[in-house]
């Protein structure tokens, strides 16, 4: 789990889950989960603005 500060979104917690492919070797990390501090669930907009959040710095 980790903890962001989301531009539009504000603070969320999310995690992370990375699957590994057996005949190439590689790895892709997903966001596996995401919520805010409280508990509360985000909307599907908001998921969508921590998914690319966390690809533009890298993350996912």
């Amino acid at each position: 789990m980790g903890n962001y500060v989301v531009p539009l979104v504000g603070a969320v917690i999310v995690s992370l889950e990375t699957l590994r492919f057996g005949l190439t070797n590689e790895s892709m990390t997903v966001l596996s989960s995401v919520r805010r501090p409280d508990g509360r669930p985000l909307d599907s907009v908001a998921q969508e603005r921590v998914a690319q959040y966390l690809e533009s710095i890298s993350v996912i």
